[in-house]
């Protein structure tokens, strides 16, 4: 056994090994560190979140620098070691590999980002952190209504992206186009409840669409896209059972459930100052009695007296 280890010891491989494996618990520990340190001296999230990205990066780097300084002498058998592997290690990975192609279509295509929101997969929620192989998000909606958090981390492999659409709601124009309906009845006061519809939107909305139209300038300029309209619309349609008002409007793709709480209620809130000339329509159903019919002996119906 102890010629065994003298041997193993004594073979240059076994020494370079040895050096690699230290030179990478030396940088790993050196990594940790810097990060502890930006963990504690950085407040702003997303700068820390970058300085920890980029030394995690950079320990990746040394790491792939020292082995090629270690292994430099056996970099003439590359070429065979990988004809020799390419093809199990291909279909073996294939996953793996597509992922870190996915991974590089992200960073150089600019699809997403941490703290994007996105649907991708079927998952819609906050990027939390894009690696080499997975993306976790954050989640939002499932058995949670809306875009509120359910609070479950879901880890979505990178290669989704070459065979599935990203939906990105926050990239270059961080605002959608929303809408509410409001259901008013058919003899109420229209023009009053579409003018209260529309000043509602327009007061609670005023901020957002102000700062919606300085970003979306910017957009136009940089995209091929035809200016749109900024401002709260009311429409209206009905039935036989009640008019309907749709408000469509901008708001900020966090806060979008919010938005229409705000709405909804300050909406109602005018609704009652109106004296009844406006109401909310609701379903209303209409029972109809029939008379009752009694059967004579010859077997003909006559109606029952009441």
């Amino acid at each position: 056994m102890s010629e065994l280890l003298n041997e193993l010891s004594a073979h240059p491989l076994f020494t370079q090994l040895l050096g690699f494996a230290g030179s990478l618990l030396a940088i790993f520990l050196l990594v940790q560190f810097v990060q502890s340190l930006a963990a504690r001296n950085i407040s702003d999230k997303n700068l820390r979140f970058r300085t920890r990205k980029a030394f995690s990066i950079v320990g990746y780097v040394l790491g792939l620098f020292v082995a090629l300084a270690l292994f430099s002498n056996q970099l003439e058998n590359l070429p065979v070691l990988i004809g020799l592997l390419g093809v199990g290690v291909g279909f073996a990975l294939r996953e793996v590999i597509q992922s870190l192609f996915g991974w590089g279509v992200i960073a150089f295509g600019n699809l997403y980002k941490p703290g994007d929101r996105i649907r991708l997969g079927g998952i819609m929620g906050d990027v939390m952190d894009v690696g080499p192989l997975t993306t976790s998000i954050m989640e939002c909606g499932d058995w949670v209504k809306s875009d509120l958090y359910n609070g479950r981390v879901v880890y979505v492999p990178n290669n989704i992206v070459l065979r599935e659409q990203v939906h990105n709601y926050s990239e270059d124009f961080p605002y959608l186009w929303d809408e509410i309906v409001i259901p008013v009845t058919s003899g109420c006061d229209h023009k009053l409840a579409r003018s209260i519809v529309l000043d509602v939107g327009r007061d609670l909305q005023s901020a957002t669409m102000a700062a919606a139209r300085e970003v979306w300038a910017d957009f136009v300029l940089h995209h091929r896209a035809e200016d749109a309209h900024l401002d709260a619309v009311v429409t209206m349609s009905f039935d036989a059972n009640w008019i309907e008002l749709t408000l469509r409007y901008v708001t900020d793709y966090h806060s979008r459930r919010a938005t229409k709480d705000r709405l909804f209620t300050a909406i109602l809130d005018e609704f009652e100052k109106t004296g009844g000339r406006v109401e909310i329509a609701a379903p209303q159903m209409r029972i109809t009695e029939f008379p009752a019919v009694s059967e004579r002996k010859d077997g003909s119906d006559v109606k029952k007296q009441s």
